[in-house]
């Protein structure tokens, strides 16, 4: 029997969600009121790693979901992905040797590159450290545009452009998602709403705790080309889109550069002419985008209540196809990897 499952947000996790579960047979509905791939995918920064906010399953988590990006490409050759690597200068208070003593045990191709090396790597990088850790696994994407690309791949799926309202229920399950223009009924219904996903939960009286920091980038006009790969400096992390315009920030977890848009716009270009060797850079715009982010920090992955799961997390761009694989092989095979068991929502129950 086909399953059918509605999709509440077309932002990257959704629309990987979508792309997975049609190749599988379901029948899927994407619900969301745009169709640019995504309010929080489109002001994402699009760092591909597995080094950020690292314990032990996160880490795996992330790793599993690096490769799935390579997985995708064959299939879906114009994915916006490269795998560029990141050069790390800093690390935004956590020393180099702390990070290369965390993840090398595990398997993460760290390597330390002298002055040399480094502008070998990068000649237009005006401070060179002492030294620096390279990790050439490490890719960039541009999650809204990846977004609009598994949406239009996606077999078996009816994109519909509205909002959700509530969430609808009939004996103890939840049936489907109430719209402007009336009900949408699924066997399953999947919330990938990003910062909404609190509030559509909440109409069923389930918590989703999130918070949702600020997320600064600045963007240049288009430049030669300047940066080869992702440069994570003092107070700033920058890499240059294939475009040719470079995207800028200062704090991954929300900060006080983000409090106050245009004085935080004009800090982080002055860091960015700063950082590298030339005259050649104009300021275009900046964007805002408001991060999903789990109290714990940690995605939130699972089934609450029947007829409900739920896939909202802050690392959208790293973990999309991944958490994409592991929750179409839950919802058709009935098979939840080992994987997502830290990240269920019932982790919250207790609080």
């Amino acid at each position: 029997m086909t399953h059918n499952i509605l999709i509440i947000g077309a932002g990257i996790i959704g629309s990987a969600l979508a792309y997975r579960l049609g190749q599988a047979g379901c029948k899927v509905t994407l619900l969301d009121p745009s169709t640019n791939g995504g309010t929080a995918s489109a002001a994402s920064f699009g760092w591909v790693n597995a080094s950020y906010e690292n314990p032990k399953p996160y880490y795996h988590l992330r790793r599993h979901a690096m490769d799935a990006w390579t997985r995708l490409l064959p299939d879906l050759p114009d994915l916006p992905y490269s795998q560029n690597g990141t050069l790390y200068a800093d690390f935004y208070g956590v020393p180099l040797d702390t990070l290369f003593d965390e993840h090398t045990p595990w398997g993460y191709p760290f390597e330390w590159v002298s002055p040399d090396q480094i502008a070998t790597l990068e000649p237009n990088l005006k401070d060179v450290p002492d030294r620096a850790l390279f990790c050439g696994i490490e890719a960039q994407v541009l999650p809204n545009a990846a977004a609009r690309v598994f949406a239009n791949s996606a077999q078996n799926t009816t994109h519909i452009p509205a909002s959700a309202t509530k969430l609808l229920t009939k004996g103890g399950a939840i049936i489907g998602a109430q719209t402007p223009d009336g009900p949408i009924f699924a066997d399953t219904t999947i919330l990938a709403a990003g910062t909404h996903t609190t509030t559509l939960a909440a109409t069923i009286d389930i918590t989703v705790p999130l918070n949702s920091p600020a997320g600064l980038l600045i963007h240049t006009k288009p430049a030669p080309q300047l940066i080869s790969h992702t440069i994570l400096t003092d107070g700033l992390h920058m890499q240059q889109r294939p475009d040719g315009t470079i995207t800028a920030g200062g704090d991954f977890g929300g900060g006080s550069i983000n409090d106050d848009p245009e004085t935080g716009s004009r800090e982080l270009f002055s860091r960015l002419q700063n950082a590298l060797k030339t005259d050649a850079l104009e300021f275009s715009h900046y964007t805002l985008g408001l991060r999903p982010t789990p109290a714990d920090g940690m995605p939130i992955v699972g089934n609450p209540t029947n007829g409900l799961y739920i896939s909202v997390m802050h690392s959208g761009a790293t973990l999309a196809p991944g958490i994409a694989e592991l929750v179409t092989a839950e919802l058709t095979a009935g098979h939840r990897d080992a994987l997502l068991n830290t990240f269920h929502p019932n982790r919250f129950d207790a609080d």
